[in-house]
């Protein structure tokens, strides 16, 4: 197992109003797979680490994007950096 399945997932539920819509019905292991795109890992690295296959890996992302209303991994990476941007100005 690697790093980000050690990543407590409930970073991205406790950001409040600001969060964009779809992250309150992410599952504790798609949020796993959206760390691992922020990261800018490989579907293969984020299998590895989770110890899962890279086919489900692609079935959360696939989940991922149709929650979060984008169509690819670097949309993905931008809502969760905006989201993380969010968390900060809150917090300031």
């Amino acid at each position: 197992m690697g790093l980000i399945s050690r990543i407590e997932p409930s970073i991205f539920h406790a950001a409040g109003p600001r969060l964009p819509p779809g992250f309150a019905d992410l599952t504790p292991t798609q949020l796993k797979v959206l760390y691992g795109v922020h990261s800018g890992l490989l579907n293969k690295q984020i299998a590895f680490d989770l110890g899962i296959a890279e086919a489900t890996v692609k079935a959360h992302m696939t989940a991922l994007m149709r929650k979060l209303n984008v169509r690819n991994r670097t949309q993905v990476a931008i809502v969760v950096e905006a989201a993380l941007w969010a968390q900060q100005d809150e917090a300031a």
